[in-house]
C-alpha cells in the first residue's frame, strides 16, 4: 500500500503510520477542530470493482457500522466513516498506550489480578456486543488496546459479524477468518458460527495471560491447527502451577472443543470471572500478617454504631445491616449484594455487580475495590484494588460514578 502521510481524509491530515492489518493501514492524524488526535484506519477501494474488491470493502463498512452500533466504556469509539479519492476510511480514537500484545513476553505470566482486570472488562464488552447481535471472530491480544493498566479497550471489529443478520456471508471461500492461534475448532473448519466463538478466543487470551503461554502447540502450522481440533489444551497447571485452581473449571469449559460444552452465553462466562476475582481477593484477606489496620477513631464508639451510606446529590441515605462485611454493587437475578446501587442508577453509572466492600475489621472501617470496572475513589482518589482502605465519618466514597457520604450512626 502507497504511503499517505501527509494526505487528508475527512479534514484529517495523516501524520504517522503507526499500524497495519490485513488490507487495511491505519495512521495517526490531528483534529485542528478540536485539538485531539485520532487514528485513521483507511483501505483502497479498487477501479476494478472486482467480487474480491467488493467484499473487502462491504467488510469494511460493516466494521463501522459494528463499532458505531457500540457505545461502551471498553469499546474502541468510532468518530466518522467516508469514502473518497479511491479511498475509504475510517476515524477512531487514538489511544497511544498500544496492546495487550505489546505487553506479553513468552514465559512470563501474569498475575491473576491483572489478567482478570484485563478479562472481565473485555468480557462485558464483548457480552453487550452479543446483545446487539454482533460478533467480534478475531478477539486477540493485538485487538485489546491498553490506554492504562487497568482499562482495556476492544478494537477491530474488521471480521465482525451480525448474528441473525439477513446480510449475505462476506467472509470468501476457503477463507478461515480469525488469528489461528485463538481461533475456535469451529472456525478452523469453517462450520457454522455463533457467538461461542467469542468466548472460545477469550479463553485462550486468558489462559495465555495466566500461563505466559499458548495451550496448543506445534512445530507446524498444520499441526498446531490439528492440535485444536483432536488434542485437549495444555493442563493450565502444568503450564504454570502456580496458576489458581479456581480458573481450572472455568478454562476447561470455555476451551470445550464442542461448542455446546462451553459456556453458553458470554455473560455466564463473564460473571464466573467476576466470581473467581472474589472468591481469590476474599482468600487473600485471610491471609495473617496483612492489611495491618490503621486507627481512625475511638473503639467506643464503632462498637456501638453501624456504617451507612448517603448519597451526595440527594442527601437519601441507604439503609444497612449491622453486618460487619457489606457486599456494594448492583444485583443481578439471585445476586443481590448488601448495598444495592442499581435502584440508583448504578448500571449507567458504571457500577459493577460486585464492585467493593465495606467492612469492619478490629474495630476499624475499611473500603476495599473487588476489581470493579469503573473504580472506587475515597475523597477522589482511586483506590487500587483488592486492598483495604480506612475511611472515617464524613468521607465522601465514589463507586463508578455514584458519590455517597460515609457515616456512622448508633
Amino acid at each position: 500500500m502507497e504511503d499517505l502521510i501527509g494526505r487528508t481524509f475527512g479534514g484529517y491530515e495523516l501524520t504517522e503510520h503507526v499500524g497495519a492489518g490485513g488490507v487495511a493501514s491505519i495512521y495517526k492524524g490531528f483534529d485542528e477542530r478540536l485539538s485531539r488526535w485520532v487514528a485513521i484506519k483507511v483501505v483502497p477501494i479498487q477501479a476494478s470493482g472486482g467480487a474480491t474488491e467488493e467484499t473487502l470493502l462491504a467488510r469494511f463498512r460493516l466494521e463501522a457500522q459494528a463499532i458505531a452500533a457500540l457505545r461502551h466504556r471498553n469499546i474502541l469509539t468510532i468518530y466518522g466513516y467516508g469514502e473518497e479519492e479511491g479511498w475509504a476510511y475510517i476515524v477512531m480514537e487514538y489511544v497511544p498506550g498500544g496492546s495487550l500484545a505489546d505487553r506479553i513476553e513468552p514465559g512470563v505470566p501474569f498475575t491473576w489480578e491483572q489478567a482478570l482486570t484485563i478479562s472481565i472488562p473485555v468480557s462485558q464488552a464483548l457480552a453487550f456486543a452479543h446483545e446487539h447481535n454482533i460478533i467480534h471472530r478475531d478477539i486477540k491480544p493485538a485487538n485489546i488496546l491498553m490506554p492504562q493498566d487497568d482499562w482495556p479497550l476492544l478494537a477491530d471489529f474488521g471480521l465482525a459479524k451480525m448474528e441473525h443478520s439477513t446480510r449475505p456471508n462476506l467472509t470468501m471461500p476457503g477463507q478461515v477468518l480469525g488469528t489461528m492461534a485463538y481461533a475456535a475448532p469451529e472456525q478452523i473448519q469453517e462450520g457454522e458460527i455463533d457467538a461461542r466463538i467469542d468466548i472460545y478466543s477469550l479463553a485462550i487470551v486468558l489462559y495465555e495471560l495466566l500461563a505466559g503461554k499458548l495451550p496448543f502447540q506445534g512445530e507446524t502450522s498444520f499441526d498446531f491447527l490439528m492440535a485444536r481440533l483432536t488434542e485437549p489444551p495444555l493442563p493450565l497447571l502444568e503450564a504454570n502451577p502456580n496458576v489458581p485452581p479456581v480458573f481450572v473449571p472455568i478454562l476447561d469449559k470455555a476451551l470445550a472443543q464442542d461448542p455446546v460444552d462451553r459456556f453458553q452465553t458470554m455473560v455466564d462466562f463473564s460473571q464466573d470471572l467476576t466470581e473467581a476475582r472474589y472468591q481469590l481477593s476474599r482468600s487473600a484477606y485471610r491471609q495473617p500478617g496483612i492489611h495491618e489496620p490503621i486507627s481512625i477513631t475511638g473503639t467506643q464508639e464503632l462498637q456501638k454504631t453501624k456504617a451507612t451510606l448517603k448519597l451526595t446529590t440527594s442527601g437519601q441515605q441507604i439503609l444497612t445491616s449491622n453486618q460487619e462485611e457489606l457486599v456494594v454493587g448492583r444485583a443481578h437475578k439471585n445476586n443481590i449484594p448488601d448495598i444495592d446501587l442499581g435502584p440508583h442508577g448504578g448500571t449507567k453509572a458504571g457500577v459493577s455487580r460486585r464492585h467493593s466492600r465495606l467492612l469492619r475489621e478490629n474495630n476499624e472501617w475499611f473500603v476495599e475495590d473487588l476489581g470493579s470496572t469503573n473504580g472506587t475513589f475515597v475523597n477522589g482518589a482511586k483506590i487500587p484494588p483488592n486492598k483495604k482502605t480506612a475511611v472515617k465519618k464524613g468521607d465522601v466514597l465514589r463507586f463508578g460514578q455514584i458519590e455517597l457520604e460515609f457515616t456512622l450512626e448508633s
